[in-house]
């Protein structure tokens, strides 16, 4: 039971991290904007376009990933309960728990602002929400890849 247990936490944040690689490549035209909302290197056509695809997806996705995070943080918890919480089981638990305070912090916030805001607004606020959540999916890539990483090296290993 602890091997499947252990297999399902590496498959939950594998299938995580996929859904935060194809959202980076979806978000790839308009990377720049992360780093500054207005950068003249991304058209507004673009973030238009960007920002209305992401809006089409944010009916499904958020409680997708809400549902896979959550089953793998809980799987996580098993494990390290299993494991009577040994220290490599119970650093993966920290390690997600510490991203995903961070995440869920910010998240709400940033689907709102892309969600509730046409594409075909004011292009200052469509170029602001889109840089904030593209920025917060990278976090998501960086925190679900760490928990597979952790997890094959340090549990499965």
């Amino acid at each position: 039971m602890t091997s499947l247990i252990s297999s399902l936490v590496t498959v939950c944040f594998a299938f995580a991290c996929g859904i935060f690689l194809t959202l980076s490549y979806i978000e790839k035209p308009v990377w720049a904007v992360m780093r500054n909302p207005m950068t003249p290197n991304v058209s507004d056509e673009t973030a238009r376009s960007v920002h209305a695809a992401l809006n089409r997806l944010i009916r499904l996705l958020p409680p997708t990933m809400m549902a896979t995070m959550g089953t793998g943080t809980v799987l996580l918890a098993v494990q390290a309960w299993q494991r009577d919480f040994a220290w490599a089981p119970f650093t993966v638990l920290i390690v997600l728990a510490l991203c995903l305070g961070y995440m869920l912090s910010q998240l709400f916030g940033r689907i709102e602002a892309v969600k509730d805001y046409p594409s075909d607004g004011e292009i200052e606020i469509v170029r602001e929400g889109l840089s904030k959540l593209a920025a917060l999916h990278h976090v998501g890539l960086f925190s679900a890849a760490l928990t597979v990483l952790l997890q094959v090296a340090l549990v499965q290993a």
